[in-house]
């Protein structure tokens, strides 16, 4: 048998860069700490203890509705020094939730000018604080992102 030659060289395929793949929070995470939040805060509602039968177990929905929230947060961009804001719900369980918030603004505000501005009790709004690394706070706020009962929207 005669020895076969090869016409055309054989070509070397070059090998694959790994490139990681971004999901779709990591590319949130990306584009909302281009915005510059510089305050954040939560609001958690919890009822009252009632004191008419202390023996009796009640379950109360204590969920805050993506209409309610869009409407707070409207409330709190009307505000002449807030420029924009973002809001992310959390769901504790099945009956409880709680709205993690973020904003721009120049001046340092109070939990009671915002209690004010967003028309709700201050005893709510948990304690307001600056955002020192804005990367870490919004990837704390989306790490539940895509579960169920999870909600977040952008306000300007």
């Amino acid at each position: 048998m005669r020895a076969l030659t090869r016409i055309k060289p054989k070509v070397n395929k070059a090998p694959k860069v790994w490139t990681p793949k971004l999901d779709l929070r990591q590319r949130r995470i990306q584009e909302y700490s281009k915005m510059n939040f510089n305050y954040q805060s939560v609001i958690r509602y919890k009822k009252d203890a009632l004191t008419e039968d202390v023996h009796t177990t009640r379950v109360y929905n204590q969920k805050l509705s993506q209409n309610y929230v869009d409407k707070l947060m409207d409330k709190l961009v009307t505000r002449k020094s807030i420029d924009t804001a973002i809001a992310f719900i959390e769901q504790d369980d099945y009956h409880n939730n709680h709205l993690h918030f973020a904003w721009s603004c120049p001046v340092p505000l109070t939990r009671e000018q915002i209690s004010n501005t967003m028309r709700i009790r201050e005893k709510y709004i948990r304690d307001i604080k600056p955002i020192e690394n804005v990367n870490d706070a919004i990837s704390y706020f989306t790490k539940r992102i895509g579960a169920r009962g999870s909600y977040h929207n952008i306000y300007i």
